[in-house]
């Protein structure tokens, strides 16, 4: 499952959020291209006018995200106690799809 398909997200979002997205996907591609592999953020203001209704679109078709590879993208949490505090990471999705197909 190393094949690469394109991904197209769409957000309605204000125009500072969409510097400070584009801010963090240059970030991204600044970090894959240097070889560093760091956990970075995006801070979502559920309460304030950070509400985007985000659509994922695929090139080709994929596995339904089932609770359990939702879970298995979850690498760690900041806040034992804050439930909403995740950061997320493939790997994990990876080695249970893998599981998956053995």
């Amino acid at each position: 499952m190393n094949e690469r398909i394109k991904m197209t997200v769409e957000m309605d979002v204000t125009v500072p959020q969409a510097l400070a997205l584009q801010a963090m996907f240059k970030h991204w591609n600044f970090l894959g291209n240097v070889g560093a592999s760091r956990m970075i953020g995006f801070y979502v203001d559920g309460d304030g006018n950070f509400n985007p209704k985000s659509k994922c679109n695929f090139s080709e078709s994929i596995p339904e995200l089932t609770d359990e590879l939702f879970k298995s993208a979850i690498c760690e949490k900041q806040s034992p106690s804050d439930e909403y505090d995740i950061n997320f990471d493939f790997d994990g999705v990876a080695w249970k799809l893998r599981e998956l197909v053995d």
